[in-house]
Protein backbone atom coordinates (compact mmCIF):
# COMPACT_ATOMS: atom_id res chain seq x y z
CA UNK A 1 0.00 0.00 0.00
CA UNK A 2 2.90 2.13 1.04
CA UNK A 3 4.71 1.90 -2.64
CA UNK A 4 1.41 2.27 -4.39
CA UNK A 5 0.44 5.84 -2.49
CA UNK A 6 4.39 6.82 -3.44
CA UNK A 7 3.86 5.74 -7.09
CA UNK A 8 -0.04 7.68 -6.86
CA UNK A 9 2.39 10.68 -5.40
CA UNK A 10 5.42 10.56 -8.02
CA UNK A 11 2.66 9.89 -10.85
CA UNK A 12 0.77 13.06 -9.48
CA UNK A 13 3.71 15.48 -9.37
CA UNK A 14 5.20 14.21 -12.80
CA UNK A 15 1.50 15.13 -14.39
CA UNK A 16 1.25 18.64 -12.69
CA UNK A 17 5.07 19.08 -14.10
CA UNK A 18 3.82 18.60 -17.49
CA UNK A 19 0.77 20.57 -17.00
CA UNK A 20 3.05 23.12 -16.32
CA UNK A 21 5.57 23.25 -18.68
CA UNK A 22 2.99 22.98 -21.18
CA UNK A 23 1.28 26.33 -20.07
CA UNK A 24 5.09 27.87 -20.02
CA UNK A 25 5.48 26.34 -23.70
CA UNK A 26 2.00 27.88 -24.57
CA UNK A 27 3.93 32.10 -23.52
CA UNK A 28 1.49 31.38 -20.35
CA UNK A 29 2.77 32.98 -17.13
CA UNK A 30 1.65 31.51 -13.98
CA UNK A 31 1.24 34.18 -10.93
CA UNK A 32 0.37 32.76 -7.21
CA UNK A 33 -0.91 35.34 -4.53
CA UNK A 34 -0.57 33.83 -1.15
CA UNK A 35 -2.66 36.20 1.15
CA UNK A 36 -5.90 36.41 3.98
CA UNK A 37 -9.62 37.21 3.31
CA UNK A 38 -8.33 40.14 1.19
CA UNK A 39 -7.03 37.81 -1.54
CA UNK A 40 -10.39 35.94 -1.05
CA UNK A 41 -12.38 38.75 -1.80
CA UNK A 42 -10.37 39.20 -4.62
CA UNK A 43 -12.17 36.66 -6.37
CA UNK A 44 -15.40 36.23 -3.83
CA UNK A 45 -16.30 40.02 -4.44
CA UNK A 46 -17.68 40.61 -8.30
CA UNK A 47 -14.64 43.80 -8.30
CA UNK A 48 -12.41 41.71 -6.61
CA UNK A 49 -8.97 42.39 -7.96
CA UNK A 50 -8.03 38.79 -9.11
CA UNK A 51 -11.61 39.35 -11.40
CA UNK A 52 -10.23 42.99 -12.69
CA UNK A 53 -6.86 41.25 -13.57
CA UNK A 54 -8.28 38.02 -14.63
CA UNK A 55 -10.61 40.07 -17.41
CA UNK A 56 -7.74 42.40 -18.19
CA UNK A 57 -5.78 39.36 -19.07
CA UNK A 58 -8.44 37.58 -21.61
CA UNK A 59 -9.19 41.42 -23.03
CA UNK A 60 -5.52 41.40 -24.36
CA UNK A 61 -4.83 37.82 -24.85
CA UNK A 62 -1.60 38.66 -22.43
CA UNK A 63 -1.19 34.59 -21.51
CA UNK A 64 -0.87 34.88 -18.05
CA UNK A 65 -2.75 32.85 -15.49
CA UNK A 66 -3.21 34.78 -12.08
CA UNK A 67 -4.64 32.79 -9.36
CA UNK A 68 -5.12 34.16 -6.01
CA UNK A 69 -4.97 31.95 -2.85
CA UNK A 70 -6.69 33.60 0.24
CA UNK A 71 -7.69 32.78 3.51
CA UNK A 72 -9.97 34.47 6.00
CA UNK A 73 -7.35 35.14 9.31
CA UNK A 74 -4.49 33.69 7.66
CA UNK A 75 -0.80 35.25 8.89
CA UNK A 76 2.74 34.95 8.39
CA UNK A 77 2.35 32.13 10.86
CA UNK A 78 -0.77 30.11 9.63
CA UNK A 79 0.36 30.29 6.48
CA UNK A 80 3.48 28.31 6.86
CA UNK A 81 0.89 25.41 8.18
CA UNK A 82 -0.97 26.04 5.16
CA UNK A 83 1.82 25.33 2.73
CA UNK A 84 3.26 22.45 4.92
CA UNK A 85 -0.11 20.63 4.84
CA UNK A 86 -0.84 21.46 1.20
CA UNK A 87 1.88 18.59 0.65
CA UNK A 88 -0.47 15.68 1.75
CA UNK A 89 -3.67 17.09 1.54
CA UNK A 90 -5.80 19.02 -1.05
CA UNK A 91 -8.39 21.86 0.65
CA UNK A 92 -9.54 25.05 -0.17
CA UNK A 93 -9.52 28.18 1.79
CA UNK A 94 -11.85 31.20 0.73
CA UNK A 95 -12.24 30.86 -2.80
CA UNK A 96 -14.71 28.32 -4.19
CA UNK A 97 -12.68 25.53 -6.50
CA UNK A 98 -9.18 26.81 -6.12
CA UNK A 99 -7.48 23.61 -4.34
CA UNK A 100 -4.67 24.68 -2.38
CA UNK A 101 -2.27 21.26 -2.84
CA UNK A 102 -3.42 21.28 -6.89
CA UNK A 103 -2.58 25.04 -7.24
CA UNK A 104 1.31 24.43 -5.29
CA UNK A 105 1.22 21.19 -7.40
CA UNK A 106 0.86 22.97 -10.85
CA UNK A 107 3.71 24.97 -10.29
CA UNK A 108 4.61 28.89 -10.98
CA UNK A 109 6.62 31.30 -12.33
CA UNK A 110 6.04 34.21 -9.89
CA UNK A 111 4.40 34.10 -5.93
CA UNK A 112 3.10 37.34 -4.84
CA UNK A 113 2.61 37.63 -1.14
CA UNK A 114 0.27 39.93 0.62
CA UNK A 115 -0.12 39.03 4.25
CA UNK A 116 0.37 41.18 7.02
CA UNK A 117 -2.95 42.64 8.34
CA UNK A 118 -4.15 40.03 10.47
CA UNK A 119 -0.69 39.78 12.34
CA UNK A 120 -1.43 42.86 13.67
CA UNK A 121 -5.20 42.90 13.51
CA UNK A 122 -5.35 39.48 15.75
CA UNK A 123 -2.66 40.31 16.60
CA UNK A 124 -0.37 37.22 16.16
CA UNK A 125 2.55 39.39 16.76
CA UNK A 126 3.96 41.19 20.12
CA UNK A 127 3.94 44.96 19.64
CA UNK A 128 7.65 44.70 21.30
CA UNK A 129 11.54 44.38 19.56
CA UNK A 130 11.56 40.69 20.60
CA UNK A 131 7.96 40.24 18.41
CA UNK A 132 9.32 42.17 15.50
CA UNK A 133 12.44 40.38 15.34
CA UNK A 134 10.16 36.76 15.73
CA UNK A 135 7.49 38.21 12.73
CA UNK A 136 10.25 38.73 10.91
CA UNK A 137 12.05 35.42 11.12
CA UNK A 138 8.78 33.84 10.54
CA UNK A 139 8.43 35.88 6.98
CA UNK A 140 11.65 34.91 5.93
CA UNK A 141 10.67 30.96 7.09
CA UNK A 142 7.56 30.83 5.13
CA UNK A 143 9.92 32.21 1.93
CA UNK A 144 11.70 29.24 2.06
CA UNK A 145 8.57 27.17 2.53
CA UNK A 146 7.28 28.77 -0.61
CA UNK A 147 10.10 28.01 -2.06
CA UNK A 148 10.74 24.63 -1.22
CA UNK A 149 7.13 24.05 -2.13
CA UNK A 150 7.09 25.40 -5.54
CA UNK A 151 10.65 24.93 -7.07
CA UNK A 152 9.32 26.22 -10.20
CA UNK A 153 8.92 29.55 -8.81
CA UNK A 154 11.27 32.52 -10.53
CA UNK A 155 10.32 35.55 -8.90
CA UNK A 156 8.65 35.78 -5.51
CA UNK A 157 6.99 39.29 -4.74
CA UNK A 158 6.19 40.52 -1.08
CA UNK A 159 4.18 43.39 -0.22
CA UNK A 160 3.12 44.56 2.84
CA UNK A 161 -0.33 45.31 3.92
CA UNK A 162 -2.87 47.63 3.18
CA UNK A 163 -4.78 50.34 5.44
CA UNK A 164 -5.92 49.19 8.91
CA UNK A 165 -8.48 52.05 10.11
CA UNK A 166 -8.81 55.25 7.37
CA UNK A 167 -6.41 57.86 9.03
CA UNK A 168 -2.80 57.30 8.48
CA UNK A 169 -2.32 58.48 12.09
CA UNK A 170 -3.74 55.61 14.44
CA UNK A 171 -1.86 53.28 16.27
CA UNK A 172 -3.03 50.87 14.04
CA UNK A 173 -1.03 52.28 10.34
CA UNK A 174 1.71 53.80 12.22
CA UNK A 175 2.58 50.05 13.63
CA UNK A 176 1.89 48.48 9.96
CA UNK A 177 4.33 51.38 8.65
CA UNK A 178 7.06 49.27 10.82
CA UNK A 179 6.03 45.66 9.40
CA UNK A 180 6.36 47.31 6.05
CA UNK A 181 9.74 48.25 6.38
CA UNK A 182 10.60 44.66 7.62
CA UNK A 183 8.88 43.38 4.98
CA UNK A 184 11.24 45.06 2.88
CA UNK A 185 13.83 44.09 4.46
CA UNK A 186 12.89 39.96 4.36
CA UNK A 187 12.98 40.94 0.83
CA UNK A 188 16.36 42.25 0.37
CA UNK A 189 17.91 39.52 2.77
CA UNK A 190 15.88 36.45 1.33
CA UNK A 191 16.73 37.43 -2.74
CA UNK A 192 13.08 38.34 -3.19
CA UNK A 193 11.19 41.89 -4.76
CA UNK A 194 9.80 44.03 -2.78
CA UNK A 195 6.62 46.06 -3.71
CA UNK A 196 5.53 48.78 -1.60
CA UNK A 197 1.92 48.92 -2.29
CA UNK A 198 1.01 49.69 1.20
CA UNK A 199 2.45 53.33 -0.21
CA UNK A 200 0.60 52.68 -3.18
CA UNK A 201 -2.74 52.29 -1.31
CA UNK A 202 -2.54 54.76 0.59
CA UNK A 203 -1.39 57.71 -1.74
CA UNK A 204 -4.37 56.99 -3.41
CA UNK A 205 -6.14 57.02 -0.82
CA UNK A 206 -5.10 60.63 0.02
CA UNK A 207 -5.36 61.76 -3.69
CA UNK A 208 -9.36 60.76 -3.71
CA UNK A 209 -9.06 62.02 0.03
CA UNK A 210 -8.13 65.36 -1.32
CA UNK A 211 -11.25 66.00 -3.95
CA UNK A 212 -13.81 64.03 -1.57
CA UNK A 213 -13.62 65.00 2.28
CA UNK A 214 -15.94 61.90 2.89
CA UNK A 215 -13.91 59.27 0.50
CA UNK A 216 -13.31 55.80 1.78
CA UNK A 217 -11.38 52.78 0.52
CA UNK A 218 -12.54 50.61 2.97
CA UNK A 219 -15.68 48.57 3.73
CA UNK A 220 -15.21 48.13 6.96
CA UNK A 221 -11.79 49.85 7.73
CA UNK A 222 -9.94 46.66 6.86
CA UNK A 223 -10.95 44.94 3.86
CA UNK A 224 -10.79 47.14 0.85
CA UNK A 225 -13.95 48.29 -1.40
CA UNK A 226 -14.26 48.89 -4.69
CA UNK A 227 -11.63 51.57 -5.97
CA UNK A 228 -9.54 49.54 -3.05
CA UNK A 229 -9.50 46.41 -5.08
CA UNK A 230 -8.85 48.82 -8.46
CA UNK A 231 -5.45 50.05 -6.69
CA UNK A 232 -4.33 46.41 -5.99
CA UNK A 233 -5.03 45.39 -9.18
CA UNK A 234 -3.60 48.27 -10.77
CA UNK A 235 -0.43 47.91 -8.13
CA UNK A 236 -0.25 44.02 -8.62
CA UNK A 237 0.25 44.65 -12.43
CA UNK A 238 3.01 47.18 -11.65
CA UNK A 239 4.64 44.60 -9.50
CA UNK A 240 4.69 42.17 -11.95
CA UNK A 241 6.28 44.36 -14.49
CA UNK A 242 3.23 44.14 -17.74
CA UNK A 243 3.62 47.91 -18.50
CA UNK A 244 0.97 47.00 -21.32
CA UNK A 245 -1.85 45.45 -19.00
CA UNK A 246 -1.24 48.16 -16.54
CA UNK A 247 -1.33 51.40 -18.78
CA UNK A 248 -4.53 49.65 -19.75
CA UNK A 249 -5.95 49.25 -16.64
CA UNK A 250 -4.73 52.87 -15.46
CA UNK A 251 -6.18 53.89 -17.84
CA UNK A 252 -9.41 52.50 -17.62
CA UNK A 253 -10.59 52.10 -13.89
CA UNK A 254 -7.44 54.13 -11.79
CA UNK A 255 -7.19 57.71 -13.47
CA UNK A 256 -10.69 58.61 -13.65
CA UNK A 257 -10.48 59.09 -10.05
CA UNK A 258 -7.53 60.19 -9.01
CA UNK A 259 -6.50 63.59 -8.96
CA UNK A 260 -2.97 64.95 -10.80
CA UNK A 261 -0.62 64.95 -7.39
CA UNK A 262 0.46 68.03 -8.90
CA UNK A 263 -3.30 69.68 -8.10
CA UNK A 264 -3.32 71.32 -4.35
CA UNK A 265 -5.65 69.68 -2.20
CA UNK A 266 -5.64 68.68 1.39
CA UNK A 267 -7.23 65.61 3.68
CA UNK A 268 -8.04 66.19 7.60
CA UNK A 269 -8.07 63.43 10.06
CA UNK A 270 -8.99 64.75 14.04
CA UNK A 271 -5.90 62.81 16.15
CA UNK A 272 -5.37 61.34 19.57
CA UNK A 273 -3.64 63.25 21.87
CA UNK A 274 -1.52 61.79 24.45
CA UNK A 275 -1.63 63.45 27.64
CA UNK A 276 2.11 63.83 28.48
CA UNK A 277 1.91 66.31 31.01
CA UNK A 278 -0.25 67.56 33.83
CA UNK A 279 -1.55 70.75 32.04
CA UNK A 280 -3.49 68.88 28.83
CA UNK A 281 -6.55 68.56 30.58
CA UNK A 282 -8.10 71.24 32.88
CA UNK A 283 -11.06 71.73 35.49
CA UNK A 284 -12.90 74.69 35.14
CA UNK A 285 -15.21 76.06 37.58
CA UNK A 286 -19.46 74.95 37.20
CA UNK A 287 -17.58 71.52 36.24
CA UNK A 288 -16.12 72.92 32.80
CA UNK A 289 -13.86 70.19 31.75
CA UNK A 290 -10.57 71.48 28.97
CA UNK A 291 -9.31 69.01 26.41
CA UNK A 292 -6.71 69.32 23.75
CA UNK A 293 -7.67 68.48 20.38
CA UNK A 294 -5.33 68.15 17.42
CA UNK A 295 -6.66 67.69 13.98
CA UNK A 296 -3.38 66.71 11.05
CA UNK A 297 -3.70 67.68 8.23
CA UNK A 298 -2.06 65.86 4.90
CA UNK A 299 -1.32 68.52 2.60
CA UNK A 300 -0.77 68.17 -1.13
CA UNK A 301 0.87 71.54 -3.14
CA UNK A 302 -0.49 73.37 -0.19
CA UNK A 303 1.80 76.51 1.70
CA UNK A 304 -0.44 78.48 4.12
CA UNK A 305 -3.78 77.03 6.00
CA UNK A 306 -6.12 79.39 8.05
CA UNK A 307 -8.80 77.60 10.49
CA UNK A 308 -11.69 78.83 11.82
CA UNK A 309 -13.54 77.28 14.68
CA UNK A 310 -15.50 79.26 17.25
CA UNK A 311 -15.02 77.21 20.62
CA UNK A 312 -11.45 76.79 20.20
CA UNK A 313 -8.83 78.38 22.40
CA UNK A 314 -5.41 78.70 22.28
CA UNK A 315 -5.58 78.16 18.50
CA UNK A 316 -2.50 77.29 16.58
CA UNK A 317 -1.61 75.88 12.95
CA UNK A 318 2.01 74.97 12.43
CA UNK A 319 3.86 73.40 9.50
CA UNK A 320 5.31 70.17 10.67
CA UNK A 321 6.31 68.54 7.71
CA UNK A 322 6.70 69.38 4.02
CA UNK A 323 3.63 67.72 3.39
CA UNK A 324 1.33 68.29 6.37
CA UNK A 325 -0.17 70.60 8.92
CA UNK A 326 -0.89 69.91 12.41
CA UNK A 327 -3.81 72.42 13.75
CA UNK A 328 -4.22 72.16 17.85
CA UNK A 329 -6.24 74.05 20.52
CA UNK A 330 -8.24 73.84 23.75
CA UNK A 331 -12.25 73.07 23.92
CA UNK A 332 -14.52 72.66 27.10
CA UNK A 333 -15.88 69.29 26.41
CA UNK A 334 -19.48 70.25 26.89
CA UNK A 335 -19.52 72.65 23.67
CA UNK A 336 -18.82 69.76 22.13
CA UNK A 337 -19.49 68.35 19.02
CA UNK A 338 -18.69 71.32 16.83
CA UNK A 339 -16.73 72.24 13.35
CA UNK A 340 -13.66 73.50 12.59
CA UNK A 341 -13.49 75.39 8.97
CA UNK A 342 -10.03 74.55 7.50
CA UNK A 343 -9.35 76.40 4.55
CA UNK A 344 -6.49 77.30 1.86
CA UNK A 345 -7.14 79.10 -1.15
CA UNK A 346 -10.50 78.08 -2.49
CA UNK A 347 -10.13 74.64 -0.77
CA UNK A 348 -12.46 74.33 2.32
CA UNK A 349 -13.20 71.66 4.42
CA UNK A 350 -15.76 71.50 7.70
CA UNK A 351 -13.84 68.96 10.10
CA UNK A 352 -16.28 67.50 12.81
CA UNK A 353 -14.66 67.11 16.38
CA UNK A 354 -17.00 65.16 19.05
CA UNK A 355 -16.60 64.80 22.16
CA UNK A 356 -13.40 62.68 23.48
CA UNK A 357 -12.90 59.62 25.77
CA UNK A 358 -9.86 59.59 27.99
CA UNK A 359 -8.31 55.82 27.78
CA UNK A 360 -5.36 54.02 29.67
CA UNK A 361 -4.04 50.72 28.05
CA UNK A 362 -2.08 48.08 28.95
CA UNK A 363 -3.39 46.63 32.05
CA UNK A 364 -2.92 42.91 31.85
CA UNK A 365 -6.41 40.92 32.69
CA UNK A 366 -8.06 37.76 31.44
CA UNK A 367 -11.50 37.34 31.91
CA UNK A 368 -11.67 35.61 28.89
CA UNK A 369 -10.52 32.27 30.60
CA UNK A 370 -13.50 32.28 32.76
CA UNK A 371 -16.25 30.84 31.14
CA UNK A 372 -18.84 31.79 33.38
CA UNK A 373 -18.92 35.35 34.43
CA UNK A 374 -19.75 33.85 38.51
CA UNK A 375 -16.57 32.69 38.10
CA UNK A 376 -14.87 35.77 37.53
CA UNK A 377 -12.97 36.58 40.48
CA UNK A 378 -13.22 40.38 40.43
CA UNK A 379 -11.48 41.02 43.72
CA UNK A 380 -8.58 39.66 41.83
CA UNK A 381 -8.77 41.83 39.03
CA UNK A 382 -10.05 45.33 39.93
CA UNK A 383 -7.24 47.95 39.83
CA UNK A 384 -6.99 51.10 41.76
CA UNK A 385 -9.17 52.88 38.78
CA UNK A 386 -11.75 50.44 39.62
CA UNK A 387 -11.45 51.55 43.23
CA UNK A 388 -11.44 54.98 42.17
CA UNK A 389 -14.80 54.79 39.73
CA UNK A 390 -16.23 53.07 42.90
CA UNK A 391 -15.02 55.76 45.39
CA UNK A 392 -16.88 58.18 42.98
CA UNK A 393 -13.84 59.69 42.27
CA UNK A 394 -12.97 60.62 38.65
CA UNK A 395 -9.69 58.22 37.65
CA UNK A 396 -8.55 60.74 35.03
CA UNK A 397 -8.63 63.71 37.21
CA UNK A 398 -6.56 61.73 40.25
CA UNK A 399 -4.49 60.67 38.05
CA UNK A 400 -3.43 64.17 36.97
CA UNK A 401 -3.09 65.57 40.00
CA UNK A 402 0.43 65.91 41.71
CA UNK A 403 -0.23 64.41 44.69
CA UNK A 404 -1.10 60.92 42.81
CA UNK A 405 0.07 57.75 44.27
CA UNK A 406 2.97 56.36 42.59
CA UNK A 407 0.64 53.82 40.78
CA UNK A 408 -1.97 55.95 39.42
CA UNK A 409 1.30 58.65 38.70
CA UNK A 410 2.64 55.96 35.62
CA UNK A 411 -0.52 55.83 34.27
CA UNK A 412 -0.67 56.83 30.30
CA UNK A 413 -3.83 58.46 29.21
CA UNK A 414 -4.83 59.93 25.56
CA UNK A 415 -7.85 61.72 24.44
CA UNK A 416 -9.69 59.48 21.88
CA UNK A 417 -11.66 61.32 19.45
CA UNK A 418 -14.37 59.25 17.28
CA UNK A 419 -14.46 59.79 13.56
CA UNK A 420 -15.37 58.19 10.55
CA UNK A 421 -11.61 57.14 9.83
CA UNK A 422 -11.83 55.05 12.76
CA UNK A 423 -13.90 51.46 13.56
CA UNK A 424 -17.07 52.59 13.78
CA UNK A 425 -17.52 54.80 10.88
CA UNK A 426 -19.21 58.18 11.64
CA UNK A 427 -20.68 56.72 15.36
CA UNK A 428 -20.19 59.71 17.84
CA UNK A 429 -19.80 57.31 20.39
CA UNK A 430 -17.61 54.90 19.06
CA UNK A 431 -14.01 53.46 20.74
CA UNK A 432 -11.47 51.64 18.72
CA UNK A 433 -8.68 50.93 21.51
CA UNK A 434 -6.52 49.61 19.36
CA UNK A 435 -6.47 52.86 17.15
CA UNK A 436 -4.27 54.38 20.09
CA UNK A 437 -2.60 51.67 21.69
CA UNK A 438 -1.02 47.65 21.22
CA UNK A 439 -4.40 44.88 21.62
CA UNK A 440 -2.39 42.51 22.69
CA UNK A 441 -4.74 39.45 23.93
CA UNK A 442 -6.37 39.52 27.52
CA UNK A 443 -5.09 43.12 27.78
CA UNK A 444 -7.56 45.49 29.49
CA UNK A 445 -8.44 49.79 29.21
CA UNK A 446 -9.83 51.84 30.83
CA UNK A 447 -11.95 54.93 29.53
CA UNK A 448 -13.48 57.90 31.20
CA UNK A 449 -16.31 59.80 29.40
CA UNK A 450 -17.97 62.83 30.76
CA UNK A 451 -21.68 63.66 30.18
CA UNK A 452 -23.58 66.68 30.69
CA UNK A 453 -27.15 67.12 31.70
CA UNK A 454 -29.19 69.85 32.62
CA UNK A 455 -31.30 68.34 35.18
CA UNK A 456 -32.00 65.10 37.30
CA UNK A 457 -33.27 62.58 34.83
CA UNK A 458 -33.48 58.99 34.20
CA UNK A 459 -31.42 57.63 30.97
CA UNK A 460 -30.66 54.57 29.39
CA UNK A 461 -26.18 53.30 28.89
CA UNK A 462 -26.43 51.31 25.15
CA UNK A 463 -23.15 49.76 24.98
CA UNK A 464 -22.48 48.02 21.37
CA UNK A 465 -19.78 46.17 19.74
CA UNK A 466 -18.67 47.54 16.95
CA UNK A 467 -16.74 45.74 14.19
CA UNK A 468 -17.28 42.20 12.45
CA UNK A 469 -14.51 40.70 15.03
CA UNK A 470 -14.42 42.14 18.11
CA UNK A 471 -15.35 39.98 21.68
CA UNK A 472 -14.81 42.53 24.82
CA UNK A 473 -15.89 41.89 28.62
CA UNK A 474 -17.24 45.20 29.58
CA UNK A 475 -17.47 47.02 32.91
CA UNK A 476 -19.32 50.28 33.41
CA UNK A 477 -19.10 52.65 36.29
CA UNK A 478 -21.49 55.43 36.93
CA UNK A 479 -21.16 58.34 39.93
CA UNK A 480 -19.33 55.44 41.87
CA UNK A 481 -22.33 53.27 41.17
CA UNK A 482 -20.82 49.51 39.28
CA UNK A 483 -23.84 49.90 36.73
CA UNK A 484 -22.72 46.94 33.62
CA UNK A 485 -20.72 43.89 33.78
CA UNK A 486 -20.84 41.49 30.54
CA UNK A 487 -19.48 40.06 26.99
CA UNK A 488 -20.51 42.02 24.20
CA UNK A 489 -19.46 39.99 20.56
CA UNK A 490 -21.16 40.29 17.19
CA UNK A 491 -20.45 36.25 16.93
CA UNK A 492 -22.46 35.68 19.85
CA UNK A 493 -26.39 36.36 20.48
CA UNK A 494 -25.25 39.45 22.60
CA UNK A 495 -23.74 41.83 20.66
CA UNK A 496 -25.09 44.92 22.44
CA UNK A 497 -26.81 45.69 25.48
CA UNK A 498 -28.89 48.75 27.56
CA UNK A 499 -29.35 49.27 30.78
CA UNK A 500 -31.39 51.98 32.93
CA UNK A 501 -29.42 54.94 34.70
CA UNK A 502 -29.92 57.93 36.71
CA UNK A 503 -27.95 61.05 35.47
CA UNK A 504 -27.13 63.85 38.28
CA UNK A 505 -27.67 67.07 37.00
CA UNK A 506 -24.56 68.89 35.57
CA UNK A 507 -21.50 66.78 35.17
CA UNK A 508 -21.62 63.09 35.48
CA UNK A 509 -18.46 60.61 35.08
CA UNK A 510 -18.90 57.01 33.09
CA UNK A 511 -15.99 54.61 33.93
CA UNK A 512 -15.67 51.68 31.33
CA UNK A 513 -13.75 48.99 31.32
CA UNK A 514 -12.83 46.95 28.63
CA UNK A 515 -11.37 43.72 28.51
CA UNK A 516 -10.28 42.40 25.48
CA UNK A 517 -10.05 39.06 24.15
CA UNK A 518 -8.46 39.20 20.19
CA UNK A 519 -8.91 40.57 16.78
CA UNK A 520 -10.65 44.07 17.11
CA UNK A 521 -11.25 46.57 20.02
CA UNK A 522 -13.64 48.53 19.61
CA UNK A 523 -17.52 49.23 21.27
CA UNK A 524 -19.39 52.26 21.64
CA UNK A 525 -20.79 53.73 24.79
CA UNK A 526 -23.92 56.47 24.43
CA UNK A 527 -26.45 57.83 27.05
CA UNK A 528 -29.80 58.39 25.44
Amino acid sequence: MTNLRRSLTILTLLLSSLTFYANRANGNERVLVVGDSITGHSMNLPYGYAHEIRNLISEHKAGVEFVPLGGSGQTIFSWRNIVKNSKEQNFRLDIEGIMIKEEFDKGADVMIVHLGMNDALQPSIKYNEDGLKSWKEEYAKLVADLRDRVPSVKRIILTPPTLLTESPYTFKNVFMDQLSGLVEEVAKENDCEFFDLRKEFTRAFLSARNAEPDFRITLDFVHPNEFGHQIMAWSFLKALGNEELETAYLEKKVAPKLLDHTTPGFAAFVNDVPLSDKNNVSYGENDAVFAPVEIKVKAQKIDELSVTCDIAKQLKVEKTAPDEFTVSFVANISDLPTKALLKSNEIEREVLVNAPYFVTTGVAMDPYRYPNLSDFPKDKTETIIDALAKECKDPLKESLKETSSTELATTSWSAYYPTADKTGAANPNSLDVASLAPANAFDAAYAVRYVFSDDDRDATLNLNSEGFSTTSYLKAYLNGTEVYFDCLSPRSPKWKDNVEIHLQKGLNVIVVRLDHTHWQWADSISVE
